[in-house]
């Protein structure tokens, strides 16, 4: 792929490259001063195994799963027969690998990029941190205590919670996988966004109701500590900062090192999510996560957009 020349490159980005790349070589002074001082970067806030077992978190899947059936179920009523599988395809001609919520804020009107706003820079960072780091890695966690007690060498071959956050980020890699697929109707695309957003709040929604129902959950065990909101927010920033510059730098050089086809979302944020996975394990709370994730999506939507509006040239 050839490179932009330099007229080419919107004026914005000099200022947003060197503002991300001064505040990730400020946290990491920060980090490596403490390191230097022998302190706990982050020090890690134990706290008891979550109550939740493993039929809980298949429950939760299988009411996601059915919601967003219903969603389809809608989707094909609502849009017709055309809209079933595969979905609402528009022109076999024409494939993609961009992500739905880009394709929507391309060809989108102003009600459309709300929607992509609430779906992505809200909905999506509350809930996946919720299933994956709380209910999944939370009971991993959970798991992997247990084997440690019957092989005791567990302990030495994965240290920590390595296996359960790699395994978790995987997971959370694998599910934002991507490759060329034909290119669907706007009015489906915009209805399933709109359907997958309600079905994972009702999900939520849900699982939170067993869980304090059936094995009596409490608000720390679903990772919510109110008096430590401000520190938490405080420290999902800071992570942030931190990580932009390498995230979106990776994103660059692997859009132009991997195939059209492919996107390369899962190999970067395998290894965002390791840091989410982190957050979680040193704190055992939602927030710090939620913010770090809530601001990637937030500033990836905002630097879409901003490509939009003013593109080079």
């Amino acid at each position: 792929m050839a490179q932009a020349a330099p007229q080419d490159v919107p004026f914005w980005q000099f200022p947003v490259v060197a503002a991300a790349f001064c505040a990730c070589l400020a946290v990491w002074w920060v980090v490596a001063t403490r390191l230097r001082q022998g302190r706990a970067v982050l020090p890690r806030e134990p706290r008891r195994e979550v109550p939740w077992e493993g039929i809980d978190l298949i429950l939760v899947m299988a009411v996601y799963v059915a919601l967003v059936s219903v969603a389809l179920l809608l989707a094909y009523v609502c849009l017709g027969p055309e809209a079933g599988l595969p979905p609402a395809v528009q022109d076999l001609d024409k494939s993609t690998s961009a992500h739905l919520v880009e394709q929507l804020i391309e060809q989108g009107s102003g009600w459309i990029i709300l929607i992509c706003v609430f779906s992505a820079g809200v909905v999506a960072p509350i809930v996946e941190e919720f299933f994956f780091r709380l209910l999944l890695q939370g009971w991993l966690e959970k798991t992997q205590r247990r084997m440690r007690r019957m092989m005791p060498t567990l302990r030495r071959l994965v240290p920590g919670a390595v296996g359960p956050i790699v395994l978790t980020s995987l997971l959370f890699a694998r599910m934002h996988f991507r490759d060329d697929s034909p290119l669907a109707r706007l009015d489906y695309l915009v209805f399933m966004l709109a359907g997958d957003a309600v079905a994972r709040l009702l999900t939520m929604a849900f699982a939170v109701w067993l869980l304090r129902l059936r094995v009596g959950a409490t608000a720390e065990d679903l990772g919510w500590v109110p008096e430590k909101l401000a520190d938490d927010v405080k420290l999902g920033l800071m992570a942030f900062a931190g990580l932009a510059a390498p995230v979106y730098a990776a994103q660059i050089t692997l859009t132009l090192l991997l195939p059209k086809y492919l996107a390369p979302d899962p190999f970067v944020l395998f290894f965002f999510s390791l840091a989410l996975g982190t957050l979680y394990y040193r704190t055992h709370r939602l927030v710090p996560a939620i913010v770090l994730h809530m601001a990637l999506n937030v500033t990836s939507l905002i630097l879409l957009w901003m490509m939009l509006v003013f593109p080079g040239g």
